[in-house]
């Protein structure tokens, strides 16, 4: 059983998470998940919140062309895309708040996540 960190307010959680994984040593290569499963932030709970009844799920995921994707995921009872888009809306507004004609891909996944990904970076990584 996963032992996810509780926070207060999203603020808190946003602050909390948002400063772990957008630090480049804590960034997910995708391309090493295969080999290390329990590493995949939907499975370690350093890469999860929990505020009151609404889970928060955020990853820096880098692609194996090195393509570099912000992925911020929520997941609660009887939560709707468009409540979602009110909670990620205040999850990122200290740090990276949204601007107009910002382009997110929106996903729902079999276990009710809904998922909110855009490029983090303007251009590939240079290797």
């Amino acid at each position: 059983m996963l032992s996810i960190r509780e926070a207060s307010t999203l603020e808190e959680a946003s602050k909390d998470l948002l400063d772990f994984v957008l630090d480049p040593r804590n960034w997910v290569v995708l391309e090493r998940l295969r080999q290390e499963p329990l590493s995949r932030p939907g499975q370690n709970p350093s890469y999860q919140r929990l505020v009151g009844g609404l889970r928060i799920c955020a990853s820096v995921d880098v692609t194996p062309t090195l393509d570099v994707f912000l992925r911020v995921a929520f997941r609660g009872p009887g939560l709707s895309p468009m409540r979602a888009v009110d909670h990620l809306e205040t999850f990122l507004a200290k740090r990276l708040p949204l601007a107009p004609n910002t382009e997110w891909q929106v996903e729902i996944d079999s276990k009710r996540w809904i998922h909110f990904i855009r490029r983090y970076t303007g251009a590939k990584l240079q290797a």
